[in-house]
C-alpha cells in the first residue's frame, strides 16, 4: 500500500469467494490490530462486517477516504501497471494541490491550476518543465478518476477543462532501429550479460526482432502452459500465435499469424525441449561468478538489461531534451517491436495485416507509432508506377 494511506483489514468472503477490504481509517497500527480482532470475532459469530469509518458521499468526502475507495473499488479491478500509473499521477496532483476533500480537486479552476503547475515542472523528478504530451497524459488520468467519482454519484457533474494543446507529430518515445543497429546490439550483448549467459539473451533479442511482440508478452510465450501465449501448428493450416485475453492490453482473446522469422527461430528448439517457458534469459550473476538466486527474471528486469545493451551499442533512438531535462534514450525492447512493424511495411505487407499482427484497432495507430515507413520509398512508388498517369485525362 502507498505510504501515508490508511491500513486495511482484508479477508476472503467464503460465500462469494471474493476479497473484502475494510479501511481502518488511519495509520495507527494499534487501531488496525484492534479492528482485526473485532473483525475476526464478528466473522466467527456470523455478524456482517462493515468499515468503522464514516464515508461522506459527495464533494465533501475526505480526500484520503476517496483515494482509498478509488483504490479498493476501481484500481483493484485493472491491470497492475494501470493502477500504479494512476496512483502515481494522483500522488503528484495531491502534492501540488494539497486537497482536503474530493471537491478541492473536482473544480475547474483547481484543475486548470494543476495543469499549469504540471507544465511548469512542479514535483518533477528532474526539476524541469514537463512536455505538453506528458502533462496532457497526467491530466487525462486525473479527469478519468474524477469521472469515476461522478459515476459513483459523489460529484454532481463530471469536471471539464480545456486540455493543453499538443502537436500532432508522432509521440513515439523511440523509433524503429535499422538492421545494422540491431546487429550492433547483438554484438554488444556478451559485454553486458557475460559470455555464459549471452546465447539466452541473444535468443530474446532475436525473438523481439522477429515476433512483433511486446517484451511482457514474449516473456509469457510458452510451449504448453495453459493461459499463456502459445504457438500453434495444425496440419494443413498456417501456424498462428494464440494470445489469451489476460495477456492482451485490450483484454480480448486473439489469434495472429506466426511471422515466418519468429517461427523459424522457435523451431530451432529441439522438439524434445519444447516444454515450459519458451524464453529463459539467464541471470547476470553468472557473469560475476555468483550463485543464481532467481531462476527466471521478470519482464521489467529483462527490459532494463536490454536497454543497457542498447546503450552499450550506442544506439540512440531519442535525443535529450534540454528543456525538460529528459536524457538521451537508447534502444530498448520496444524499439525492436517497432522495427518489426516497420520492416513489414517496407516489405509491402498490407496495412490491415500489419495492424492485425501488431494488434492495433486502427492502421493509424500502427503507422504513427510502429511503421512510419520511408517517405522516399513512397515517392519512388508514385514516380515509377502508373498510379498518377492512369488518372490523368488523355
Amino acid at each position: 500500500m502507498p505510504s501515508g494511506r490508511p491500513f486495511q483489514i482484508r479477508y476472503t468472503d467464503p460465500t462469494n469467494n471474493r476479497e473484502v477490504r475494510i479501511s481502518v481509517g488511519s495509520r495507527d497500527i494499534e487501531e488496525a490490530e484492534r479492528l482485526k480482532v473485532e473483525t475476526e470475532a464478528r466473522l466467527v459469530l456470523g455478524i456482517n462486517v462493515q468499515s468503522t469509518g464514516q464515508l461522506a458521499a459527495g464533494p465533501e468526502m475526505d480526500w484520503d477516504s476517496f483515494r482509498e475507495q478509488y483504490r479498493v473499488l476501481h484500481l483493484a479491478t485493472v491491470r497492475d501497471k494501470t493502477a500504479m500509473a494512476a496512483e502515481s499521477r494522483l500522488d503528484i496532483a495531491e502534492r501540488i494541490l494539497k486537497p482536503k476533500c474530493l471537491g478541492d480537486i473536482a473544480d475547474s479552476s483547481a484543475l486548470q491550476n494543476l495543469q499549469v503547475r504540471l507544465l511548469a515542472g512542479d514535483c518533477s523528478a528532474r526539476k524541469r518543465p514537463r512536455s505538453p504530451h506528458t502533462v496532457k497524459g497526467y491530466m487525462a488520468a486525473i479527469l478519468a478518476t474524477l469521472n469515476w467519482a461522478h459515476l459513483q454519484g459523489w460529484l454532481p457533474n463530471a469536471p471539464k477543462i480545456r486540455l493543453i494543446k499538443t502537436s500532432k507529430n508522432t509521440s513515439m518515445k523511440g523509433r524503429p532501429i535499422t538492421e545494422t543497429e540491431y546487429k550492433a546490439m547483438l554484438k554488444a550483448t556478451p559485454k553486458v550479460v557475460g559470455d555464459e549467459a549471452a546465447e539466452s539473451w541473444l535468443y530474446v533479442l532475436r525473438a523481439l526482432w522477429e515476433s512483433a511482440l511486446r517484451l511482457e508478452e514474449l516473456m509469457h510465450v510458452s510451449w504448453n502452459k495453459p493461459g499463456t501465449i502459445r504457438p500453434v501448428w495444425e496440419t494443413g493450416k498456417h501456424p498462428i500465435l494464440d494470445i489469451p485475453a489476460s495477456m492482451q492490453k485490450n483484454d480480448t482473446d486473439q489469434t495472429i499469424p506466426l511471422l515466418p522469422g519468429f517461427e523459424a527461430l522457435l523451431l530451432k528448439t529441439p522438439e524434445a525441449n519444447r516444454t515450459g517457458w519458451a524464453f529463459n534469459p539467464e541471470s547476470l550473476q553468472l557473469r560475476l561468478g555468483r550463485k543464481v538466486k532467481h531462476q527466471r527474471p521478470d519482464a521489467e528486469w529483462v527490459g532494463k538489461v536490454i536497454s543497457r545493451i542498447g546503450k552499450e551499442a550506442n544506439i540512440i533512438v531519442a535525443d535529450a531534451d534540454k528543456k525538460t531535462g529528459r536524457p538521451v534514450k537508447y534502444a530498448s525492447a520496444h524499439d525492436l517491436r517497432r522495427s518489426c512493424g516497420n520492416r513489414l511495411r517496407n516489405a509491402g505487407v498490407p496495412p490491415l495485416v500489419i495492424s492485425r499482427v501488431m494488434r492495433h484497432a486502427s492502421w493509424e495507430t500502427t503507422r504513427k507509432h510502429y511503421a512510419p515507413g520511408d517517405v522516399q520509398k513512397d515517392a519512388e512508388i508514385l514516380r515509377n508506377g502508373k498510379h498518377l498517369d492512369d488518372s490523368l485525362p488523355k
